[in-house]
């Protein structure tokens, strides 16, 4: 189980499961935040939609979130992480002021739910993401077989 496993450099127990949506799909980009990281598989985060907002001085433009929707559906990854790096992950993440982390309820590929870390922008103002960082994104779907449409509508298209 995630929850047992160490790290075999550090010996470290991943103790805490994160849900990424946004650039943070992207594995080599993960390992550099988070050398704990060890991937948990594919997950759905029910009751919320993708959306893009606030300014990130590193992308230049807006960033992923995820807004309460009750009918909306959000694809994500599932790591399993270290304390140590999920306390380098809030940084990164500019928690608390930039997001907020809250632990909600994911559905993993196989059918399992898990209580995990998701970063939320409560009162952002929507903001597009700049091509590169929607590249990330956009690639991080296509490789993990993930339905495009919600990043499609979260850049404003239409159902």
């Amino acid at each position: 189980m995630y929850d047992t496993q160490k790290n075999a450099r550090r010996g470290a127990p991943l103790t805490h499961l994160y849900f990424a949506y946004g650039s943070n799909l992207d594995g080599a980009q993960m390992r550099r935040r988070c050398p704990s990281a060890r991937l948990v598989g594919a997950a759905i985060l029910d009751g919320y939609r993708l959306g893009f907002a606030g300014q990130s001085a590193a992308w230049g433009g807006g960033v992923a979130t995820v807004v309460r929707d009750r009918q909306g559906r959000v694809p994500g990854l599932v790591w399993a992480l270290a304390a140590e790096d999920l306390d380098r992950l809030d940084r990164f993440e500019g928690h608390p002021v930039a997001y907020a982390r809250r632990r909600l309820l994911v559905e993993l590929d196989h059918g399992a739910r898990r209580r995990a870390h998701v970063y939320v922008k409560d009162a952002a103002e929507a903001t597009l993401p700049t091509e590169a960082y929607f590249g990330v994104l956009w690639r991080a779907y296509q490789e993990h077989g993930f339905d495009e449409l919600g990043l499609a509508l979260a850049l404003g298209g239409e159902r």
